[in-house]
C-alpha cells in the first residue's frame, strides 16, 4: 500500500479560457517533493513524464497549475491550500484519501507554479481573484459531468472555500474549513505583531531552503516528516508581489459569509488559542449565528495547521464526515435541511 504508483500520476494541467492544454511529458528524473527515506513516503512530481489520465477539462481565466491525484474517477475533493503553500502541500492527507477520492489540488495564483499576479497591480487585494479562479475550476469540473466536489481548505484556502460555499452553493457538495481566517478581536484590542514580515519569512527559504527546512523540523516537531519538503519548496515559490497578508484577506466580514453558507460545512480548528484564527470568541459568534449548515470541531493541543499538528485526530473527525457527505445525495441533504427548518419554525 504505497504512494509510488499514485505519485507517478501527478502532473499539471495548464488551463486557459475555453481551452484545456494537457502536458504529456517525456520521461525525465522525478523531483522529490516529499520525504526521500522510502518510496512509500514519497510524493513525486515528474517534470516531463507523459501521462494519459482521464482529462479534467478546466476553464480558468489564466493558466493555473492543477495537480490531480488519487482515483481517476469517483468522488472529488478539491484541496485549497494556505498562504505560501502550494497544491502539493497535502502529502499526508493524500496518503489517506488517495484510494477513495479523485483529488484536485490547484496551486493558487501567485503560489507554486501557477502564474504570478500582474506587477502593475502590486499591493492590491487578491482575494476576489483567488475566488474567481476557484469558481472557474469548479464550473469546469461540473461541465465535464462530475458531481459537485467537496472543498477542503486550509487558512487562506479555507477563507476562499467559505466564500464559495456562500456565493456558489450550486458548484459544491460541502466543505471542510481548517482554521479559516475567521478571527475576532477583543473589544479595544490589537492584533499581536508577527515576528517577521511575509517577505522575510519566505526569504529564509530562498536563501537556504535546507537550513530553513531543518529549522522547521525543530519548531514544528509534531508534523509528519513527509510534510516538510513540499512546504519548504512552496515558500521559495511565492510570488514576490505578495508582501502582506492583508492582500489575501476577504473584504466581506467573515460572519456575513458564515451566515450565507448554504452547504454542509465542517470548521476544524485547534485548541491552542494563541495559535489559531478561529478562537473561542469566534466560535461563540458562530454559535450565536445559528447557521445549522455549520459544524465546529476543536482538536485539543493543535495550532493553526491542525492536520499537520495532530493528523490522526484531524482525520478521525474529518474523514467520516466527508464519507457521510458523499453518501448522502444533494437532494436528500436539501430535503433534510428543509424538514429541519420546518421543525425549528414550528418549535
Amino acid at each position: 500500500d504505497v504512494l509510488e504508483a499514485e505519485a507517478a500520476r501527478i502532473g499539471e494541467v495548464d488551463v486557459g479560457l475555453r481551452a484545456a492544454v494537457h502536458h504529456h511529458r517525456d520521461a525525465a528524473p522525478a523531483v522529490a517533493l516529499g520525504h526521500e527515506l522510502d518510496p512509500c513516503d514519497m510524493l513525486l512530481r515528474h517534470a516531463h513524464q507523459p501521462r494519459r489520465n482521464p482529462a479534467i477539462l478546466l476553464s480558468v481565466t489564466d493558466p493555473l497549475t492543477v495537480h490531480t491525484l488519487g482515483r481517476a474517477h469517483g468522488p472529488t475533493l478539491v484541496l485549497l491550500h494556505g498562504l505560501s503553500d502550494s497544491g502539493l502541500c497535502w502529502p499526508d492527507a493524500v496518503r489517506r484519501w488517495r484510494h477513495d477520492y479523485r483529488i484536485v489540488a490547484p496551486d493558487a495564483r501567485g503560489h507554486g507554479e501557477s502564474p504570478r499576479f500582474d506587477p502593475a497591480t502590486s499591493g492590491s487585494n487578491r482575494f476576489e481573484d483567488m475566488v474567481a479562479d476557484v469558481v472557474s475550476l469548479l464550473e469546469a469540473l461540473v461541465d465535464e459531468g462530475s458531481e459537485p466536489p467537496l472543498l477542503v481548505g486550509h487558512s487562506m484556502g479555507a477563507g476562499v472555500a467559505g466564500t464559495v460555499l456562500a456565493a456558489r452553493p450550486d458548484l459544491v457538495r460541502a466543505g471542510v474549513l481548517e482554521d479559516p481566517p475567521w478571527s475576532t478581536m477583543s473589544r479595544g484590542g490589537e492584533w499581536p505583531p508577527t515576528p517577521e514580515t511575509l517577505p522575510q519569512s519566505v526569504q529564509r527559504f530562498r536563501d537556504d531552503c535546507e537550513g530553513a527546512t531543518a529549522r522547521g523540523r525543530v519548531e514544528l516537531p509534531l508534523w509528519p516528516e513527509i510534510e516538510f519538503r513540499p512546504w519548504a519548496t512552496s515558500k521559495a515559490q511565492l510570488d514576490p508581489s505578495l508582501t502582506d497578508r492583508d492582500q489575501i484577506a476577504c473584504q466581506t466580514p467573515w460572519i456575513d459569509n458564515g451566515a450565507a453558507i448554504a452547504r454542509a460545512t465542517l470548521v476544524v480548528t485547534g485548541g491552542r488559542e494563541e495559535a489559531v484564527l478561529v478562537t473561542a470568541q469566534s466560535r461563540q459568534r458562530l454559535a450565536k449565528l445559528g447557521n445549522h449548515h455549520i459544524e465546529v470541531e476543536v482538536v485539543p493541543g493543535a495550532g493553526h495547521a491542525v492536520r499537520r499538528d495532530y493528523p490522526d485526530a484531524y482525520h478521525q473527525i474529518v474523514d467520516p464526515w466527508i464519507r457521510k457527505q458523499f453518501a448522502t445525495s444533494l437532494g436528500q441533504n436539501e430535503s433534510g435541511r428543509s424538514h429541519r427548518r420546518k421543525e425549528q419554525h414550528h418549535g
